[in-house]
C-alpha cells in the first residue's frame, strides 16, 4: 500500500508547529537538550540586548550579575562592543539545566567568624571577586552582605508586597541572589546578609504615613539633615523588614544581621512623635518587642540572628538606652550574635578619661569588650564585634591599629571579627591579616609584638 504523500502547505503547516513547540519550551527543558557538551545556542530576536539576553539565562550560569554575563558572552563570540543583530547566533555558556538554588548552611552561634563587610555596589562588579579572594587567602570564613542598606534599596529583585509598591528593589544589582549565595558557599563561607531597619529614607519619602517626625509634622527632620528615619513602632513598617528577612532566609543565606534597630540620636529626633502603638512605651521596649516578633517569625529557618548595636551601650548609661532604645540585656534574649561597632574614633572625645579614643585601638576595644561580656553572661547570646578598618579619625591608622584590635578580641570573650569599612577599602586590613597569620600572633601578650597606643 503506498501511503499518501503531504502536501507542500501540511508539511509547512507541521514545521511551523515543530518551530513552535521549541520555541516556547521552558528554557530549563531547552538546556537540557543542550546538556554540559557546548554552549547553549541563542538566536538573537529582534530588539533583543545583549543585557536581555543575559537576564534570561543568568540563572543557569557561573556569572553573578548581569553585567558579567554580559561580558562572558561578549568575549565568548567577539563582540567588541554591544551591537547585535537580529537572527544572530549567540553562544552562551550555561553550566546547568536548571537554576541554581542556595541552601542555608546552619552554624552554631559561637563558631568563630573571621569577616568582612562588602557593600551594594562592591556586590555588582569585579571588585568583590578579589576581596573574596583575599579574604579567603587570609583565613577569612565570612561575609556580610548589603540587603537593604541605608538607602533603603534592596540589592535583590524582592517578590516582597510593598518592596514592589514603592520600588524598593528597582536597579537591584544582584538578579541571582540564589546563584550567590551558592557560590560562596562553595567557597567555604558563611552568608550573612545586613539589613539596615529604620534608618530608611526611601520607605519614608514614598510613605510619608510611616516616617518618624521631630515633633512637627509639616517638616521632615533629618538625621544630619539628609536622611529620614520611619517608625520603629509601626507596624507595617516592622512587617516590611521582617518579610525581607524571612525572603532572605527562604533564599538560602546563613544569618541574618540587624542594623539600625534603633531609634535616631540626632537632637533633632530625640523627642521625635512615634505611632499611636508606641506612644507611652519606652524607646527600649519597641526595639526589644520587634526583635522578640522577628526571633518568632524567623524561628522556623535555621539562620542566625544578630543585630548591630553602638558600642557606647556597653556603658549602660541610661541616657544612651533612652535615646537609642538599645538594651543589651534584653535584646541579647531575642538574638543569637550582639554585634557591638567598636570603631575607637567614634567614640567622643575625651572619654572616660581618654584623651583621644580614635588612638587607642587596643584599650577601646579590649574596655568595650568586658563591658558587652558582663551583660551577656544572662543570655545565650555570643560576642562578634565590628572593628575599625578604615582611617577616618585614627590618625595612626595602620596594620599595627587593626593588630592591637585583633589582638584585644583575642583577650576577651569574642567569637571573632568582622572588619568594617564603608567603601570596602582593605588593603590595610589585608596586611594586617598576614601579619597576624605569619607572624602567629594570636595569644602573644601585649609586649611582645605590637606598637602601643596608650
Amino acid at each position: 500500500m503506498v501511503e499518501p504523500k503531504l502536501s507542500f502547505k501540511s508539511s509547512l503547516f507541521i514545521c511551523i508547529l515543530v518551530f513552535l513547540s521549541l520555541l516556547f519550551q521552558p528554557l530549563e527543558a531547552l538546556a537540557k537538550q543542550i546538556g554540559n557538551n557546548g554552549d547553549f545556542i541563542h538566536c538573537v530576536s529582534p530588539g533583543e540586548s545583549l543585557n536581555k539576553i543575559a537576564r534570561q539565562y543568568l540563572s543557569l550560569t557561573d556569572a553573578i550579575t548581569t553585567g558579567e554575563l554580559v561580558q562572558e558572552i561578549k568575549k565568548l563570540n567577539g563582540i567588541k562592543n554591544s551591537l547585535i543583530r537580529p537572527h544572530q547566533r549567540l553562544m552562551i555558556p550555561l553550566v546547568g539545566s536548571t537554576p541554581v538554588t542556595a541552601k542555608t548552611v546552619p552554624k552554631q552561634a559561637d563558631f568563630r567568624a573571621k569577616g568582612i563587610y562588602i557593600n551594594r555596589f562592591s556586590l555588582a562588579c569585579p571588585k568583590m571577586r578579589r576581596i573574596l579572594n583575599a579574604l579567603i587567602g587570609c583565613g577569612g570564613n565570612t561575609v556580610i552582605l548589603d540587603g537593604k542598606d541605608m538607602s533603603g534599596k534592596l540589592s535583590y529583585p524582592s517578590q516582597v508586597g510593598m518592596v514592589k509598591e514603592i520600588g524598593a528593589d528597582i536597579g537591584a544589582v544582584i538578579n541571582n541572589p540564589a546563584r550567590l549565595f551558592n557560590d560562596l558557599h562553595e567557597k567555604g563561607l558563611h552568608v550573612s546578609v545586613r539589613l539596615v531597619l529604620f534608618y530608611d529614607p526611601f520607605l519614608a519619602t514614598r510613605r510619608p504615613d510611616l516616617a518618624l517626625f521631630g515633633g512637627n509634622k509639616t517638616n521632615y527632620q533629618t538625621e544630619l539633615d539628609q536622611e529620614l528615619w520611619v517608625d520603629p513602632a509601626h507596624p507595617a513598617v516592622q512587617e516590611y523588614n521582617l518579610s525581607i528577612a524571612k525572603e532572605l532566609a527562604e533564599m538560602g543565606v546563613d544569618e541574618i544581621q540587624f542594623d539600625y534597630i534603633r531609634y535616631p540620636t540626632s537632637e533633632s529626633l530625640r523627642n521625635s512623635e512615634s505611632s499611636v502603638q508606641g506612644n507611652g512605651f519606652p524607646r527600649d521596649e519597641i526595639i526589644t518587642d520587634f526583635l522578640a516578633g522577628a526571633r518568632n517569625a524567623l524561628a522556623s529557618y535555621k539562620v542566625l540572628l544578630s543585630v548591630d548595636v553602638f558600642g557606647i551601650i556597653a556603658w549602660g548609661r541610661q541616657e544612651d538606652i533612652e535615646m537609642t532604645g538599645q538594651k543589651i540585656e534584653d535584646l541579647a534574649k531575642h538574638c543569637d550574635v550582639v554585634c557591638p561597632m567598636i570603631y575607637p574614633s567614634h567614640f567622643a572625645s575625651p572619654f572616660q578619661g581618654i584623651a583621644q579614643p580614635g588612638r587607642e585601638p587596643f584599650l577601646m576595644v579590649s574596655e568595650t569588650c568586658q563591658r558587652f561580656s558582663s551583660f551577656l553572661e544572662v543570655s545565650n547570646a555570643v560576642l562578634r564585634p565590628w572593628i575599625q578598618a578604615f582611617p577616618l579619625g585614627a590618625g595612626n591608622f595602620s596594620e599595627d591599629y587593626i593588630l592591637e584590635e585583633l589582638r584585644a578580641l583575642n583577650q576577651s570573650t569574642s567569637r571573632g571579627w568582622m572588619l568594617w569599612s564603608a567603601g570596602n577599602a582593605y588593603d590595610v586590613a589585608w596586611k594586617a591579616l598576614s601579619l597576624w597569620n605569619s607572624r602567629n600572633l594570636e595569644g602573644q601578650t601585649a609586649s611582645s609584638k605590637f606598637v602601643h597606643y596608650y
